[in-house]
């Protein structure tokens, strides 16, 4: 009788276990969330990153007028009224007479 006893408590704990385990929000969807959670953070951190260094390009195009020169020339071929600017033309292949 005794062992019986023994061996229902086994299969009841087993059991258990696996729902804790197996069941929905268990422990491998707690292992799935965690993986997913850290890829978000990683995705934050990169947004984040971005967005400084859009706030810090915003607050230099508002006061540094030297930085909004540089933008104007590099960015959008722009120049000063004593500057010139020389392009390239693409090069042509003439074929045989």
């Amino acid at each position: 009788m005794e062992k019986a006893g023994y061996s229902i408590s086994f299969i009841i704990i087993l059991i258990l276990m696996c729902f804790i385990i197996f069941s929905t929000n268990g422990l491998l969807d707690y292992r799935k969330l965690k993986h997913k959670e850290a890829g978000v953070i990683e995705q934050i951190k990169a947004a984040d990153s971005v967005t400084q260094k859009l706030e810090t390009q915003i607050i230099s195009l508002k006061n540094d007028m030297e930085y909004i020169k540089h933008v104007a020339k590099h960015e959008h071929d722009m120049a000063e009224k004593d500057e010139l600017i020389f392009k390239d033309k693409p090069s042509q292949k003439r074929e045989g007479p």
